[in-house]
């Protein structure tokens, strides 16, 4: 009996399954809400669960709702692998203290926790960019959209969302698998929506953004955050005869990343699908913006969309500055894991540890024929009362001229 999705090939005496439809690359998490009942469809709030169609999507989760926008934009961007965890109807931002409810009760850490079980690659906690009701003239706030999550809500480190994101997502790589999270900005609000020099001006000085360089708080967290300052109206990004307006390029940059290598930029890589963009920014406002470690749209002499820079939300004195440097050490780090991972359970002897060191240099070695890193060192320390090896790289990633030295722990 045939299996829908499923091809059975005979090979000599045995029997090969495959799935031609199965899509590949990294996964992508997207955290926003949904319009439907719990348990629509058989999806609880808060669970994470595999998007593989905009019908399915609009059924579970409502037709317009952030879940459905944040589907739709993924899928504009290049994304394959969707998962979507859905967010209570009832949810409630509150942008001055970043705490996200439903019912009185906090549930941001629960969404995190769902999106961790996903094991993600890359989390975007959904955010909207502008809509057409934030331009009705005369100006009728109380109908506006939530604005959902976005980098710029508060100076405040410790109630800032850049901050509380980063935080959840550095406790998912460090205990499940490498990932970042994007994170937009919020929209320019105005009763037209086309903007003026003048308002592209205002608007790009992200006053409510923290200073990530003026605080510790950031040291650690900052490269686990990128953030996007753009608004994009990508094509079809309709539902029947409801214009969603823009998004916050957040879904852009994590469906643009899903398809380049560790090792390749995102620097002057194009924004695939996008009808128009409300705004672009001058050389000064991108230098200004990259200053700040966000990252933008821009027309180059083509005048194609493309991505101005690739910058993670790190402090501007750290290694992580640039996101391909994040990407490439997370890379390096999980193939070392990886080569390592078949020789967990056997004996510590001379042998195993001169197969494992070898196995090492030649994943490392693989990385420099690629060009992903430029040189490579490491050593092995065994702790045999803990049945623990601890590898010590020292990396020089692609663009960099420095040295990174990260510590991976092994569990023999």
């Amino acid at each position: 009996m045939a299996i829908p999705g499923v091809t059975t090939r005979i090979r000599d005496r045995f029997y090969s399954v495959t799935r031609p439809d199965a899509p590949t690359g990294p996964r992508i998490v997207a955290i926003a809400r949904r319009s439907t009942a719990d348990g629509t469809e058989n999806i609880a709030d808060l669970d994470v669960v595999r998007a593989s169609n905009e019908a399915d999507v609009i059924t579970a989760f409502g037709e317009g709702s952030d879940a459905h926008r944040a589907f739709i934009e993924l899928v504009i961007a290049g994304a394959e692998r969707i998962f979507i965890v859905p967010l209570p109807s009832n949810s409630v931002f509150n942008h001055t203290t970043g705490t996200l409810t439903s019912g009185g009760v906090s549930i941001f850490q629960e969404a995190f926790d769902a999106a961790e079980a996903a094991i993600p690659d890359i989390i975007v906690p959904w955010g909207r960019g502008g809509h057409p009701d934030d331009w009705e003239d005369p100006a009728t706030p109380s109908n506006d959209a939530e604005y959902g999550f976005h980098a710029d809500n508060s100076t405040t480190i410790t109630n800032n969302w850049a901050y509380k994101v980063g935080a959840a997502t550095k406790t998912i790589a460090e205990n499940t698998n490498p990932c970042i999270s994007v994170l937009g900005v919020a929209p320019y609000l105005s009763t037209a929506e086309k903007m003026t020099p003048g308002q592209v001006s205002t608007h790009l000085t992200l006053s409510n953004l923290p200073n990530r360089d003026s605080s510790d708080l950031f040291k650690e967290v900052g490269p686990y955050v990128t953030v996007i300052a753009s608004e994009i109206k990508p094509v079809n990004y309709t539902s029947g005869t409801t214009d969603f307006g823009y998004t916050n390029g957040a879904a852009a940059v994590a469906g643009t990343l899903s398809r380049l290598q560790s090792y390749t930029s995102l620097v002057n890589k194009p924004v695939y699908n996008v009808n128009a963009l409300r705004y672009t920014p001058t050389r000064t406002q991108q230098e200004s913006l990259s200053d700040k470690g966000v990252n933008s749209v821009i027309l180059n002499f083509n005048k194609i969309a493309v991505f101005g820079e690739s910058l993670t939300f790190a402090q501007s004195t750290s290694d992580y500055i640039r996101l391909s440097t994040k990407r490439i050490i997370d890379e390096a780090t999980m193939l070392v894991r990886q080569v390592c991972q078949r020789f967990v359970g056997e004996p510590s002897n001379i042998q195993t540890r001169n197969s494992m060191e070898t196995a090492i240099t030649s994943a490392l070695r693989g990385m420099q024929l690629l060009g992903a890193i430029l040189g490579s060192d490491f050593s092995v320390s065994y702790i045999p009362a803990q049945n623990k090896a601890i590898v010590d790289l020292v990396l020089t990633p692609a663009f960099e001229l420095r040295t990174i030295e990260v510590q991976v722990a092994i569990s023999l």
